[in-house]
């Protein structure tokens, strides 16, 4: 839309309603509950009739936002994407219910809304009687949207009264979608259909053996999946080892929202937490003993220095090859090794010579140590240009740096410097209601000077020349851990985790000196197939030569 034609004819007696616009609509709703989705659907049949009973307007698309809040625009998927869409200039005009759907953020109203009008689009808010064609919207806009905005923060100091008189009172906060139970008359029920679920998450993670994806596919197998038809995340599951309302605790003031607009979770320390017993507001499904063996586990592997390989979905001590290289002549895994001599040194045996000795399988034992050559040497091989490769990382995230990263900090400091000139203002009248007097207000409003003194100062640092040399210090910095996080070799765990399949080992004329490893490959659907030559030794086989077959 050209914005100056179309508000010219509007002068001349034309509303938006005999104009020809390609119209969309948006509708959000906060939660998730049936009567919110409902109004959802009424809100959609209402845009839908509205647009297709006049004859000038084209229903070009819909966007909607179900279960998300409305103070912060960067969780709502439909309505950035109704701004990209706007900006590619498919819209003429956007449609929805009252500002605050659209926005309760005064600062997002008038933003997005400005960037909408460059781009074309007007917005038309219908119960708020206001359309961002009109020159004197921004005006309108802004009272309206503060209002809407005023309202989120009181509504959010009456919800955090109300928990604080409900810990007070010791009744049961939030519950209702936890997993393993139902909430009924301030208490949790045991969910028998999830029960299970809450077991298996223990009762494996307990033993040590499993990594939280690894249970998430566990879980998957036995068709389990979460309310939105997926697997659990490892996110999810550590939450659900970590709570003690499954050994049947009460907790309370384990965290707390940092403010209605960031919606941060701020985690309380752990004398502030409100934790006892109580098993008739919280019956228990497993044990304290099976509970506190799962978060001895946790706290062992918070601790260990290849956590970053767990957390990737790994097995423990390293077992990178587990259900991933099989024996071709017997069709079953390899199986690793580590007692005794080979604590510092694991080897890998088919499961059949495990079990019968030679004579089960006459396959080589193999080292991991060459397993891992092998396969770092393959994968680089696979990623072509491999230092092109880590130098577009690299670039990538200098640009990040130089364009958010210090623009972020300058941000922060603008904000330290507005709340102390609002200090100032209290101060002021403070001592204008004799309520401190002279001599405290000098002292206190001296020390808020000296302090925006000293951030005006670090604002002049950040857009100095000599701040080149601490931004190209960092610059080397982040070089040094791109560096560290890509190298293979360090982090072979990683690399074969998310690119091997399987490997099949083949002996070659039945030989125990010479294999085919079969290297199958995640992404590229590739098979790399490797002629190796082993060394007997007296603890097994090592690698006396390898290449490339094909």
């Amino acid at each position: 839309m050209n914005i100056k034609s179309a508000r010219e004819e509007l002068q001349v007696g034309k509303t938006i309603y005999d104009m020809n616009l390609r119209v969309a609509y948006y509708a959000r709703v906060s939660t998730d509950k049936d009567d919110q989705l409902n109004s959802l659907e009424n809100q959609s049949n209402y845009f839908k009739e509205m647009i297709e009973e006049n004859d000038n307007w084209t229903l070009v698309n819909s966007y909607i936002d179900e279960g998300i809040s409305g103070t912060a625009v960067k969780k709502r998927e439909s309505f950035l994407r109704m701004i990209e869409d706007a900006k590619l200039g498919k819209i003429d005009m956007i449609l929805t219910k009252e500002i605050s759907r659209f926005s309760r953020n005064t600062v997002d109203s008038i933003k997005y809304t400005e960037k909408l009008l460059k781009y074309g689009a007007i917005v038309h808010f219908l119960s708020d009687n206001l359309n961002t064609i009109f020159p004197d919207s921004e005006f309108r806009l802004a009272i309206m949207s503060s209002l809407a905005q005023d309202e989120v923060r009181k509504l959010s100091e009456r919800v955090k009264f109300g928990m604080k008189r409900m810990v007070k009172d010791g009744k049961l906060i939030g519950g209702g979608n936890l997993t393993g139970y139902f909430k009924k008359d301030g208490k949790l029920v045991i969910n028998e259909e999830e029960r299970e679920i809450i077991e298996i998450i223990f009762n494996l993670y307990a033993t040590g053996k499993y990594s939280f994806l690894a249970i998430s596919d566990k879980l998957r197998q036995k068709g389990y999946l979460n309310t939105k038809g997926n697997p659990y995340s490892d996110t999810t599951i550590k939450k659900i080892v970590m709570n003690p309302r499954y050994k049947g605790y009460y907790t309370a003031n384990l965290s707390y929202v940092e403010d209605y607009k960031s919606h941060r979770k701020i985690y309380n320390h752990k004398d502030e937490w409100i934790i006892y017993k109580d098993i008739e507001k919280c019956p228990p499904i497993i044990n304290e003993e099976l509970w506190n063996r799962a978060n001895d586990v946790m706290k062992k592997r918070s601790n260990s220095p290849n956590k970053h390989v767990i957390s990737k979905g790994s097995y423990l001590e390293n077992s990178n090859y587990t259900s991933r290289i099989f024996c071709k002549e017997h069709n079953c895994s390899f199986i690793r090794r580590k007692a005794g001599k080979r604590r510092l040194n694991p080897t890998w045996q088919c499961d059949r010579y495990v079990r019968d000795g030679i004579k089960g399988c006459n396959s080589p034992i193999i080292k991991e140590k060459d397993l891992n050559n092998i396969i770092s040497k393959e994968i680089k091989k696979c990623i072509s240009n491999f230092g092109d490769f880590k130098n577009n990382v690299f670039n990538h995230y200098r640009t990040l740096f130089e364009d958010d990263l210090l623009a972020s900090e300058e941000n922060t400091i603008y904000e330290k410097i507005e709340a102390n000139k609002k200090q100032k203002d209290k101060l002021l009248n403070l001592s204008l209601n004799d309520i401190i007097n002279t001599l405290e207000f000098e002292e206190k409003n001296n020390k808020l000077n000296e302090e925006i003194d000293r951030l005006e100062y670090r604002i002049k640092e950040l857009k100095s020349i000599d701040n080149k040399n601490e931004k190209e210090t960092r610059l080397v910095e982040i070089g040094k851990s791109i560096n560290d996080t890509l190298d293979i070799e360090k982090n072979i765990s990683i690399y074969i985790n998310l690119l091997i399949d399987k490997i099949t080992v083949t002996k070659i004329d039945n030989s125990r000196n010479n294999l085919i490893l079969d290297i199958s490959f995640k992404h590229w659907k590739t098979i790399k197939q490797i002629k190796v030559s082993l060394s007997k030794l007296k603890e097994g086989f090592s690698l006396a030569h390898e290449f490339s077959a094909k």
